[in-house]
């Protein structure tokens, strides 16, 4: 699997960085920039279609594997049924739950397309989100219960609550990169240390738990080495001064793959499992998305609505540059990636 990991990453990355350019120059023609704002940090008008460049070089790294890989096409065809108290709950199909946060992603993907060039309502926005994520779930993205860590404790979530706690999580991340978006570089770098965290993740955990779990995992660790090479390719025109934005196109569609590649691949699909260590890889984004959040609705304000009182905007008014503000955050999330990535290694 390490070559096909590398290969998708490089891949990716190239195709990225061949396509963000393109991206720039769609955006320009079809009206899809970021004009001139008091709450926004830049001084000239930007293109907001990078989302195409990530996702372009995403899916070319997935394709080459599709295509030219048979070790891929084998990995899809596994299939388990998932059992609870001897009765079979449903057949978890590989090659279906990775059409299904495909298809979640493309539709995120499309969303923040037409959001990036006109505004769509935020309920609309918030509706969409959940039927992307209904749509993983549907497919086997799901956090089947509750455990805790170090005791024998396992609680398995009725159908209802499986589903509630499975798209918050998904939305919720989704909204976690979408919010935390407001600096040349600093959504996209946190995505790369993420993924490829979650990509060190694959690699350190010892294989042979069990069938399932070894499949997920290959699985999980190959969209987080394709969305790594693609985020890095953005990056090249991303870092301050930006030339692209990434755009709801791209933030909404990678915090919808974060969130699945939690749930398949990092410790199996339970709740503390998928919450507690995947938490620390994403503790800023999704700090800052509770805090504006709540900070909105106790203003009786829209929670969707955008402002300038996130972390970063706070350490600019501060007095720090934006160079400042996003190797603070890249160190910090660095610092929680090797914390998190300690404790896989504990656990093998």
């Amino acid at each position: 699997m390490l070559k096909l990991y590398l290969i998708g990453t490089v891949c990716s990355f190239l195709g990225a960085l061949i396509l963000t350019p393109v991206s720039i120059r769609l955006a320009h023609r079809f009206g899809a920039v970021d004009t001139l704002d008091p709450r926004k940090i830049h001084t000239s008008i930007k293109p907001r279609w990078g989302g195409i460049g990530i996702l372009s070089g995403f899916f070319l790294g997935l394709s080459v594997l599709w295509f030219f890989f048979p070790d891929f096409g084998h990995l899809l065809k596994f299939k388990q049924a998932i059992i609870h108290k001897k009765e079979v709950l449903f057949t978890l199909r590989l090659s279906e739950q990775f059409a299904g946060i495909l298809a979640g992603t493309l539709l995120l993907f499309i969303l923040g397309l037409i959001d990036d060039r006109r505004p769509v309502k935020a309920g609309m926005k918030f509706l969409l989100q959940i039927i992307a994520a209904y749509i993983a779930m549907i497919y086997g993205v799901r956090i089947y219960g509750l455990s805790i860590t170090g005791v024998e404790f396992y609680a398995h979530f009725p159908l209802w609550l499986m589903q509630i706690v499975t798209v918050l999580w998904l939305v919720g991340m989704s909204n976690a990169v979408n919010l935390i978006d407001g600096l040349d570089g600093l959504a996209g770098g946190i995505v790369a240390i993420v993924a490829g965290s979650f990509l060190a993740v694959t690699l350190v955990q010892v294989q042979g738990h069990s069938a399932l779990f070894d499949h997920q995992m290959s699985l999980a660790g190959l969209i987080a080495a394709s969305l790594l090479g693609g985020v890095l390719g953005f990056l090249v025109f991303n870092t301050y001064p930006a030339r692209v934005f990434m755009g709801d196109s791209g933030s909404l569609s990678m915090g919808f793959l974060i969130g699945c590649i939690a749930v398949i691949g990092t410790f199996k699909t339970t709740i503390m499992a998928v919450l507690f260590v995947p938490f620390l890889l994403v503790a800023f984004p999704v700090t800052d998305m509770t805090l504006a959040f709540g900070r909105r609705l106790l203003k009786k304000q829209n929670p969707f609505a955008p402002d300038r009182s996130h972390l970063h905007h706070r350490l600019l008014d501060a007095g720090w540059s934006q160079r400042e503000v996003v190797l603070l955050v890249y160190v910090v999330t660095l610092v929680l990636a090797l914390v998190s990535l300690t404790m896989v290694g504990m656990k093998r």
